[in-house]
């Protein structure tokens, strides 16, 4: 089945590519598939043509190198901007010369794209090495990589063997770097392009299609531009993404008209051209799904359609829905990337993390009535219920009474000490961090205890860090994105040992130079080392905050320094486990249980709805410390209580079988 049939939200789901995750999760969220070339030649336009079609796009495209007048607070604004409106960034650079060369511009240079741009593309004119040297620097990035397999200028060159060799290198793309191409219509799905020998695997890869040349009034520009209505690029040809630039931008180059009254016609076409091209999409995948289209998500205003039966909206987002390596799939030794060499490491935040609000931005936050009450509910509720959390989040994999490496001897024969078991511990908490990031708890658990059963002193740094790269993927290989975490790791001890002395660095900026740490992780590995410096923000925190009305924020980073701004400090570091373990049983993404929560039921939560009773079956069953679990009947006995003296254990061992539950 073409991934063109399928909503931005279920492939969202399924990606392995956390660029293209991430591009997938905007377009649904903001209901546009629309990314904006903002090719002007000032630093003063360019930001007021991003400023206007922020909003209404879900990807800006720029060409850095012409800009006249280019420097770093242009990079800072645009990436300011890029969060208020919550877009991606997509620098059109088109690299095309051998690896080392184009690791250099990608990584180095005046403009230093792959700290600010989400994605890049390149040209496969120099061979297949032009991609590992640019995932040699933009993997530890997490960015993304799209090939030019066709263009839309007349007489060009990209197509038949150049077009399917294009292919062939994505579809062979082992270190998952390339997501899609530029191109003017699925040449991945088409038989003239696809290589004969491409494996079902190569062959099933979800690779987007991110297409130029596209208007609405005009056909051509008079020098080789062909241009195409969105109906022809999105439904027709079933392409992702349609890019537009002069058909939006156009107003603000004509230098009769007003400044005001060009921005509000920049304004208006990019509206214009989102609404046409989102209808574009409706229609393509209405036949097959209509009834999921029509779920809207609350919070984001439907577009107004011609097709009168066909609401546009989306469900919740998809990294809500976080997925995991398959069991059958096999691990591919010679697969593993390449070890960076540290100077090619992040070696420094892209910026210092904002710790707390200012006394004026403060000012301005609301303390939320009667929060007391909510968080006394909350606490009460997860005394009572059994959560992932509780026995295999990142913190616990390390406890002395939980670790499968426990009982450890130094190499001469002595038994660890105190300080050797709180190093030991700190590490373990960081590594669980870094392997957490879209992987649910259980899977992150079990891969922990493979490394703590499997590396030969279980799990330290020195055993991490010696430890073939091959071994370390065979122990990881259920999280997501494993190969990329696998050098995550192994950059991360070297960081440790070279920078650190060899133990967890313990400021927050130090925890983010580190490949594959965020702030979040960051937060939450200084809470688990006794350093209340901060709430670590994930995406069950954040949501059940904004549910709560507790505070009104489009990212986590928004979410904890709003939190830190009211929330007595002794809650700082309790805050995260409580709600994490909420949201994964009572207050989840879809489907919440609403009619068990303490809080909906003291009408204490603006967001509570009434749950049907006809659905109440099929949602996730709650299980509790008294042996019980309520799977839409009320609270009766777990089946296999007999066999244990604890109730709890009954129920938790009930609630790992259940495969409704996310152990």
């Amino acid at each position: 089945m073409s991934a063109a049939t399928q909503t931005y939200e279920e492939r969202a789901v399924k990606h392995t590519n956390a660029c293209a995750k991430s591009l997938l999760e905007t377009i649904a969220r903001k209901q546009s598939n629309l990314c904006v070339s903002v090719d002007v030649t000032t630093k003063e336009d360019f930001l007021a043509v991003v400023d206007a079609v922020g909003p209404f796009v879900a990807l800006i495209k720029t060409h850095i190198d012409i800009l006249e007048d280019f420097d770093e607070d242009l990079i800072e604004k645009l990436a300011q901007l890029s969060v208020r409106d919550n877009f991606l960034i997509f620098e059109d650079r088109k690299f095309a010369d051998i690896g080392n060369t184009v690791s250099l511009q990608y990584a180095a240079g005046v403009h230093r794209i792959v700290r600010w741009s989400h994605m890049t593309n390149a040209h496969l004119i120099s061979g297949p090495g032009v991609i590992s040297g640019l995932a040699s620097v933009g993997l530890p990035w997490q960015r993304g990589l799209l090939l030019l397999a066709e263009m839309s200028t007349k007489g060009s060159l990209t197509t038949g063997a150049y077009t399917t060799a294009n292919v062939q290198a994505a579809m062979q793309d082992e270190s998952q770097f390339v997501f899609g191409f530029i191109a003017m219509h699925r040449v991945h799905e088409d038989p003239a392009h696809i290589p004969p020998d491409a494996t079902p695997e190569q062959r099933a890869k979800d690779l987007l299609i991110l297409t130029p040349g596209v208007g609405m009034d005009v056909q051509g520009d008079g020098k080789g531009q062909q241009y195409r209505t969105p109906q022809q690029v999105i439904k027709e040809s079933g392409c992702d993404v349609m890019i537009v630039g002069r058909g939006i931008y156009g107003a603000l180059l004509n230098s009769d008209a007003p400044r005001s009254e060009a921005i509000e016609q920049v304004k208006a076409q990019a509206q214009r051209y989102r609404e046409a091209g989102w209808q574009a999409y409706l229609e393509r995948v209405q036949p097959r799904n209509t009834q999921h289209l029509r779920r809207s998500r609350r919070g984001i205003r439907p577009l107004h359609t011609n097709t009168a039966t066909v609401v546009a909206a989306t469900a919740s987002r998809a990294q809500d829905h976080q997925s995991s390596t398959p069991d059958m799939l096999s691990v591919k030794r010679e697969a593993t990337p390449p070890m960076l060499p540290l100077s090619q490491t992040r070696s420094s935040p892209v910026k210092k993390i904002k710790m707390e609000l200012t006394e004026d931005e403060a000012q301005k936050i609301q303390v939320p009535r009667r929060w007391q009450e909510v968080y006394a509910l909350l606490s009460k509720e997860r005394q009572h219920i059994i959560t992932p959390v509780d026995t295999m989040g990142c913190e616990e994999n390390g406890q002395e009474d939980r670790r499968a490496d426990r009982g450890r001897r130094r190499a001469d024969g002595t038994e660890e000490s105190d300080d050797d078991k709180a190093r030991r511990l700190r590490f373990t908490t960081l590594v669980s961090l870094m392997l957490s990031s879209q992987t649910k708890d259980p899977v992150t658990a079990d891969a922990v205890y493979k490394l703590q059963t499997r590396l030969p002193d279980g799990l330290t740094l020195v055993s991490l860090r010696d430890a073939p790269p091959e071994q370390i993927t065979d122990c990881i290989a259920k999280v997501s994105f494993y190969r990329r975490k696998t050098d995550y790791l192994k950059t991360m001890t070297r960081i440790l040992e070279e920078k650190h002395h060899g133990d967890v660095p313990q400021t927050v900026d130090e925890l983010c130079e580190i490949p594959g740490v965020g702030p979040k992780m960051a937060f939450l590995q200084m809470q688990s080392m006794g350093l209340n410096v901060g709430i670590g923000v994930d995406t069950h925190v954040h949501r059940i905050s904004n549910r709560l009305g507790w505070c009104k924020t489009k990212t986590p980073e928004q979410t904890r320094l709003a939190l830190q701004s009211w929330l007595p400090r002794d809650l700082h570091g309790v805050i995260n486990k409580q709600m994490v373990g909420f949201g994964q049983v009572i207050c989840l993404p879809v489907s919440p249980r609403c009619d068990l929560c303490y809080i909906g039921q003291a009408k204490l939560c603006p967001s509570y709805r009434r749950v049907d009773p006809k659905t109440v079956g099929k949602r996730v069953p709650v299980y509790y410390v008294d042996g019980t679990v309520d799977r839409g009947d009320g609270r009766v006995p777990v089946d296999d209580q007999k066999t244990h003296e604890n109730p709890t254990d009954a129920a938790i061992e009930a609630a790992r079988k259940d495969k409704a539950l996310e152990w």
